[in-house]
């Protein structure tokens, strides 16, 4: 993220104009940054003005356009594209060419209105419609300005049916406006003016605009990574003259005012020669680059001085005087010299030496230990309050962790990692391999290895003759030359297996598959420099005091943070923890060229299941992969396909190891903690800290620039997170094993083998069938194709997490965690972990183990009878006495699961509940349950978490009452509220003589509609609930099929109105988000963005396609964002978007308090664990976190920072035509306006006792 500040003569021009020339400078753009508009001079040489948020901005490119009419321009024909070869043309491709001659902006001109005056509404939208005054006609509407518009003919007609679309979306069918308010209906037609009169937004950008934008940033990007690379190659002299090279052609460029995008603007390519001359200690090519880079006005970092400063010190003799000059100047551009210790890109030896010069001047100096703190209003008081004893008997825990050895555990993870891949034993691994096909398959291994040795040097070959040196490309030789070979191959052949042992009928897009190959790249490169670093050596002699810390009750007295960078500073073990990134597009071709190595040089040479290969075989036939386009949903894609006779030959060859990238696994020690928002989780390998799209980098962007202690709180959550360790509960995983192996039972929710799905064979296809029966049959044999293909995916993912957990079946380990960009914690393995299905659940357990006590039995028979969902509507004594009326039952299913009466099996959640069953058994059958030492997470769900948080927001009495967060005798169910009062119109109705709700008597269930009343929250349309509610009705066997469509239209718009009237503050604040975010993406041109109370950052990742040619080929992506945003997804994941940061910010205050007072706490989103003798004290911290952070006035909170980020300035109203006025008024009204809050009394959530149960 750049802005622009001061330019001068010397440096370079925005665009190719034959009037006028733009020239900018660059530096970093600080998250705070508000948007501001300067006015530009007549002068060519001296322009000043800033980019700003809100969001991609990296320069502003407006000057051009006040001599438009003088230009001349041919305008681009629009291309249409098919809808088989890529997406529906809703979004707009960037074109990467500039045409030479232009014409005048043909400004589109506002279509005519034929509507009705608008209404004026009662409160929402009237004094905002009195300030707007608009028009109905286009006479009275004024026209766009020129200065004002940046459309370009292509544009326009793109413009037109993006037009149509947001009005089919923003102008609801006249069935949902039936559920709408005057407001919302005015609203609606507010902003359908808007989008009819082209006054789209007042940030504005043209298509070439933003493909200069897209182009520099990842050029920038690009070099940063090329020039690392080829640092480590050996070549530093050589990328050193590239650079030459392209700042002189940059200069010669100015001098001749010609716009090119390939100019450096990246600090991080200087700074990357910077260390590079730190590390061979010369000083005099240092000091030429940094002269060099000033004259090019890039701004030195932090990072810059420090490398000079490791220069310094990795001399024999040094100047002193320079040292001091590079002091003074450091403290001249704001920085610290004790910042430097806490840059993540210096090694122990880059400290050694510049502890080496500032002892020079201070030889009593001492590095200072890293800081922990935290600074966050909501976080003060936990970080303040005591920590719990070690004395203190509530948590003495038995010290599992004497019989683990820590140590060789520790070796175990690091060769793990080193290796990139980790083998698991198959628990389908029971046939036996004929010996014939085990020979063709190990001569069909050699002979794929020999291929693809022989098709990458030649490939290689190839792209080294192809390329030219002086053409100032940045190609990808230099990642395809850090390993040897064989290290290529061996990446290659590891791919080709999975896809070996893949499906037929589906395989990931093809570009997917090119960025998980090119990560692997990545990740190995990444973990090789680590290893030249020293950073494995240093981590050894951390981890050893480390882990001996984490495992104890230690952390809960200093937490993970702290005592990390205690032992860091106490042993002298810095590491270089950079991420050295590589950009989007490196990382797609380094995919692609490993791909068309293997699309290409392999081949079938060798016989597989016959004795003998066919001679004859046409051009092509005996390749191992084609291509293959396929329609999986809505869009075509680009996919692989396996020759069908590999495929069928290792079908007969049971796959007895199972390979997964280390990432996939859970680790065997503690997780490395988050020490910043790029070190982390695994070992080795990076972990990010969001789990973003590759090429989603602004919220990165964001998070770098904070402080430390402005997300310390968010680093210490997710680190306690990190920091509880499992084992596997093997009662239930060998139970399962058994299921799984003898194929599988629909009726214990265990997916089926392939063999044992009980899908009918279609009729094949013959000669002589009719057209109507041939495709009759076709479609047949297409559904049996399709059920194969997903219960083979559900019977593979059983496979690997039961894998998993068996191969983990003697070990202690831990789950590394990290977000999404909402701020939610997930865990890294995918396939195996606690937020899994109720399989998942069943089979881990806390490795930490605490007694019972008093009243821990109690709370494990509530938990039992919460899973089964049978006493929903009880007392919490209720379901505690139900259990007891049960307990033969319970005992039952624990002695014989399969064998006796299977009670457990009717529950809700099967596998949980016989893992409670056995629990219980267990504590019962001990001599004092009181003593029995559980091992057995207990859970405590949240009541709609969704609606809580809404109505706590709103302080909406009402619907407060209805999710239980008002005390109440009884829990109270939101579902159940709802479907009484749909049933009650309905009687209604039916008494009216309404025939589709007579039909519906007796079928209006909780079932029925719960899943539309949990999704409305997520901003579910009409046409989303009809079909949910549709599914549901058709599962009803005694509902007449043919009513079901007007049965589900009927009972969405009742629920919808029911759901309104019970949440009527609720509502308000939910459409007051959605105007928000639909304005801020429309009108602004920007992604909504925004930070937590916890202060992280938040951008949502949603933007329009764009396509740019990188060497001949269309690059697209949907997650840059220098594209346009997708206002739709925009508006409507807002509202969710911001409540489930909301749920992570409850979550993290929650886990901080627990870790403070000695509980172990894990979180699945808004289910909360704990050992069953701590329950009690869980639900008292998380009331009172969530009162806390409700306390917050969080609307106004959120309401003034939109208007910092997007409301438009006085100053910005003079220079805009009236239409635009009024849009700019419509924006900033919409983000005043705070809905007004109700009479909740937020303090009686503490007294709740079903709030969270």
């Amino acid at each position: 993220m750049l802005r622009v500040i001061y330019s001068r003569p010397v440096l370079f021009n925005t665009l190719i104009r034959k009037t006028r020339q733009l020239t900018v400078l660059y530096r970093p753009l600080s998250a705070e940054t508000l948007p501001i508009h300067h006015e530009i001079d007549d002068d060519h040489h001296h322009h000043r003005f800033e980019i700003a948020a809100p969001h991609y901005e990296l320069l502003e490119v407006l000057g051009h356009r006040s001599s438009q009419l003088q230009s001349t321009r041919t305008p681009r024909p629009t291309r249409s594209r098919s809808t088989n070869s890529r997406k529906k043309q809703s979004n707009s491709n960037i074109e990467s060419k500039t045409d030479q001659d232009e014409q005048p902006i043909k400004l589109a001109q506002p279509k005519p209105i034929t509507s009705q005056p608008l209404p004026i509404p009662p409160n929402r939208i009237t004094e905002l419609s009195q300030k707007l005054h608009l028009t109905t006609s286009t006479k009275n509407q004024p026209s766009l300005s020129t200065s004002s518009s940046l459309y370009d003919e292509t544009l326009l007609v793109e413009e037109e049916q993006d037009d149509h679309q947001m009005n089919e979306l923003l102008i609801s069918s006249p069935i949902e406006e039936l559920f709408f308010t005057d407001d919302d209906k005015a609203l609606n037609e507010l902003l359908s003016s808007l989008h009819s009169t082209r006054v789209r937004r007042m940030h504005k950008y043209t298509d070439e605009q933003l493909s200069f934008m897209h182009k520099h940033n990842e050029f920038n990007r690009m070099l940063q990574s090329y020039v690392d690379v080829s640092i480590y190659n050996g070549k530093l002299n050589k990328v050193r003259r590239l650079l030459d090279d392209l700042l002189s052609d940059q200069e010669k460029r100015h001098s001749v005012k010609r716009l090119s995008w390939r100019y450096v603007s990246n600090i991080h390519v200087y700074n990357t020669f910077f260390f590079a001359y730190a590390e061979k200690g010369n000083l005099v090519a240092l000091q030429k680059l940094f002269e060099k880079m000033r004259k090019y006005q890039v701004k030195p970092t932090l990072e810059s001085y420090a490398a000079v400063l490791c220069c310094l010190g990795n001399m024999d003799l040094f100047d002193s005087s320079i040292a001091r000059r590079i002091i003074l100047d450091l403290e001249n551009q704001g920085f610290r010299v004790v910042d430097i210790f806490n840059l993540d890109c210096l090694n122990h030896e880059d400290i050694q030496r510049i502890l080496k010069v500032l002892k020079t001047f201070r030889p009593d100096f001492d590095i200072p230990i890293r800081p922990s703190t935290v600074n966050n209003k909501l976080l003060n008081h936990i970080y303040k309050q005591q920590p719990p004893t070690i004395e203190d008997q509530s948590i003495q825990i038995e010290p599992w962790w004497k019989k683990v050895d820590l140590i060789s555990k520790l070796n175990d993870q690091i060769d793990v990692e080193i290796n990139q891949k980790a083998k698991v034993q198959s628990i389908n691994s029971l046939k036996t391999i004929d010996p014939k096909l085990l020979a063709r398959h190990d001569n069909f291994k050699t002979d794929l290895q020999n291929q693809l040795t022989l098709g990458f040097a030649t490939e290689l070959e190839v792209l080294k003759k192809t390329t030219i040196e002086k053409d100032l490309k940045l190609d990808i030789i230099p990642f395809l030359e850090i390993f040897d070979v064989h290290d290529y191959v061996d990446l290659m052949s590891k791919e080709a297996d999975r896809h070996f042992y893949g499906s037929d009928f589906y395989s990931l897009p093809f570009t997917s598959l090119c960025i998980g190959l090119g990560k692997q790249v990545y990740q190995k490169y990444l973990c090789t420099v680590r290893q030249k670093s020293g950073f494995i050596d240093k981590l050894r002699l951390v981890y050893n005091e480390y882990m001996s810390h984490v495992v104890t009750n230690d952390r809960f007295i200093v937490n993970e943070r702290e005592k990390w960078n205690e032992i860091v500073k106490d042993k002298f073990a810095y590491m270089d923890r950079s991420d050295r990134p590589w950009s989007y597009t490196q990382i797609l071709q380094i995919g692609e060229f490993l791909y068309g190595v293997m699309l290409k040089h392999l081949k079938l040479q060798v016989p597989l299941l016959t004795q003998k290969r066919q001679i004859e075989k046409k051009k092509g036939e005996d390749s191992l992969f084609y291509i293959v386009y396929r329609t999986p949903g809505k869009f075509t894609e680009k996919q692989l396909k396996v020759h069908p006779t590999v495929l069928h030959f290792f079908s007969h060859i049971p796959q007895t190891e199972l390979e997964f990238d280390c990432s996939e696994l859970p680790a065997l020690v503690p997780p490395l903690p988050w020490l910043s928002c790029s070190t982390g989780g695994y070992l080795l390998n990076h972990t990010d800290l969001v789990r973003l799209p590759f090429s989603a980098r602004e919220q990165d962007s964001r998070l770098r620039s904070l402080a430390i202690e402005k997300i310390g709180g968010v680093l210490d959550s997710v680190n306690v997170l990190n920091s509880c360790p499992w084992k596997i509960n093997k009662n239930v995983l060998d139970l399962l094993i058994d299921i799984f192996q003898r194929g599988g039972s629909r009726q214990l929710s265990v997916p089926v083998s392939v063999d044992n799905t009980n899908v009918v064979e279609p009729l094949p296809i013959e000669k002589g069938l009719s057209v109507d029966e041939r495709k009759r049959r076709e479609m047949a044999i297409a559904y049996a194709k399709k059920m194969k293909s997903e219960m083979f995916s559900l019977w593979c993912y059983e496979l690997y997490r039961l894998s998993i957990a068996n191969h983990f079946r003697d070990e202690i380990f831990w789950f590394p965690h990290n977000l999404d960009f909402r701020g939610r914690v997930y865990p890294v393995p995918p396939h195996f972990n606690h937020l899994g299905s109720d399989v998942a659940r069943s089979i881990i357990l806390f490795a930490e183990g605490k007694p019972l006590g008093p009243d821990g039995l109690r709370r494990l028979k509530i938990h039992l009878v919460n899973l089964t969902d049978l006493k929903k509507k009880s007392s919490i004594d209720e379901r505690a006495n139900y259990a007891d009326e049960i307990m033969d039952d319970i005992l039952d299913s624990a002695d014989r699961p399969l064998d006796g009466r299977q009670w457990w099996a009717k529950s809700e959640e099967p596998w949980q509940t016989l893992a409670c069953c056995m629990e219980i058994a267990r504590a019962l059958r001990s001599p004092d349950h009181t003593k029995y030492i559980s091992h057995f997470p207990v859970h405590q769900d949240g009541s709609c978490n969704v609606l809580q948080h809404y109505a706590a927001m709103g302080l909406d009495d009402k619907g407060a009452a209805s999710v239980n967060l008002k005390p109440s005798d009884l829990p109270q169910d939101v579902y159940s509220v709802v479907v009484d009062k749909v049933e009650q119109e309905r009687k209604q109705d039916a008494d009216n003589g309404v025939q589709i709700a007579k039909i519906l008597d007796g079928f209006v269930k909780r079932k029925v509609i719960k899943q539309t009343i949990m999704t409305t929250n997520y901003g579910v349309t009409l046409f989303g609930a009809k079909q949910q509610i549709s599914r549901q009705l058709r599962d009803i066997d005694l509902f007449p099929n043919e009513f079901v469509p007007e049965a589900s239209n009927y009972l969405a718009q009742k629920t919808f109105l029911s759901l309104r009237e019970l949440f009527r503050e609720t509502r308000k604040i939910q459409d007051w988000f959605t105007d928000c975010a639909g304005l801020i993406s429309r009108i602004r041109g920007s992604a909504v963005e925004w930070n937590t109370p916890l202060n992280l950052p938040i951008v949502q990742p949603y933007y329009r396609e764009i396509k740019i040619r990188q060497k001949g080929k269309d690059i697209y992506d949907n997650f840059s964002s220098f594209a346009r945003p997708n206002h739709i997804k925009q508006k409507n994941a807002f509202p969710p978007n911001f409540v489930h940061s909301l749920d992570s910010c409850h979550m993290m205050m929650t886990a901080l308090q627990c870790a403070r007072n000695g509980i172990t706490f894990v979180s699945v989103h808004d289910s909360f664990w704990t050992h069953a003798c701590d329950v009690d004290r869980l639900n008292h911290f998380c009331r009172e976190q969530f009162v806390s952070l409700h306390k917050e006035p969080l609307l106004e909170i959120l309401s003034r920072d939109f208007l910092s980020k997007y409301e438009f300035k006085s100053s910005e109203y003079a220079r805009v035509d009236d239409s635009q006025k009024q849009t700019m008024k419509l924006l900033n009204d919409t983000l005043r306006r705070v809905p007004q809050r109700g009479t909740f009394q937020l303090n009686s959530v503490l007294d709740s006792t079903y709030f969270f149960s």
